[in-house]
């Protein structure tokens, strides 16, 4: 197969996957409407963990599975107890697994729910996403993140946005928004396809369905806690083969989310 046709191949899949994960998105908003104040009377919910609390906001019009599995599982006690398994400083930390181990959870349907994909939501410093296994799409269970970079150069985004088909195009102010907000870009559904489409990378698809209101200065706190490393985690197989547990990026003392209070703004 030609080069050519790899492309075309490429664009065709992008274009498909758009439409398809996009049918949740409820008309075109802002891309600022991930930063508005929440109206009176809206959802929120508030993690408390041993580190303190963060406070979050959903948007249920553009993501609802993701916001009803957060919000019952929180209101069921699902998570309660549950560790922030995996953080990296400066990107993200990742809980939502009773099993603490990385490979667990469910939905409250059972299994795993598809993709809920907005074309003005995006893993801006703060955003709430749903972790899933990557380039799988359509893995979506328990498991959540919050952003916490604060990373802001477009520079690789713009060169191939610049020489994208026009339908693969980011737009100026999603862009923009990054270069004020910083935020995680290669999770990006846009981003990493223009990404894929010009070197070799996986482009991965997650659901952002909350923004922090209030507590990053946590999150973040929580992001620098001391963690195991590869080497342990390498040692860890080696000693023994059957463990489970991924341990790299895994807090050496857990930071435990004691309860997830669902109340209203």
């Amino acid at each position: 197969m030609n080069k050519k046709c790899t492309r075309l191949g490429a664009l065709l899949l992008a274009l498909v996957l758009t439409v398809c994960m996009l049918a949740g998105c409820s008309g075109k908003k802002s891309f600022e409407y991930q930063f508005s104040e929440p109206k009176s009377g809206d959802t929120i919910a508030i993690i408390h963990t041993t580190m303190g609390d963060i406070t979050v906001r959903f948007f249920p019009d553009e993501a609802p599975k993701a916001v009803e599995n957060f919000i019952t599982h929180a209101q069921e006690g699902y998570y309660d107890g549950v560790e922030f398994f995996r953080v990296i400083d400066d990107f993200m930390i990742q809980g939502g697994d009773p099993t603490n181990t990385g490979r667990g959870g469910e939905s409250i349907w059972g299994g795993t729910f598809e993709d809920e994909l907005c074309e003005y939501l995006s893993p801006y410093y703060g955003a709430l996403c749903m972790a899933n296994k990557g380039a799988y799409t359509g893995t979506n269970g328990s498991q959540f993140f919050i952003v916490t970079t604060r990373n802001n150069d477009t520079t690789l985004a713009r060169q191939f946005n610049e020489k994208a088909a026009k339908a693969e195009q980011v737009a100026e102010e999603k862009l923009s928004l990054y270069e004020e907000r910083g935020g995680a870009m290669w999770l990006d559904y846009q981003i990493g396809t223009l990404y894929a489409n010009n070197y070799v990378y996986t482009a991965s698809t997650h659901c952002v369905f909350g923004q922090v209101l209030s507590g990053m200065e946590v999150a973040e706190a929580i992001a620098a806690v001391e963690t195991y490393s590869s080497v342990q985690q390498d040692e860890a197989n080696i000693k023994n083969p059957g463990q489970t547990t991924i341990l790299q990026n895994k807090p050496v003392e857990p930071v435990i989310i004691t309860s997830i209070e669902i109340t209203n703004y």
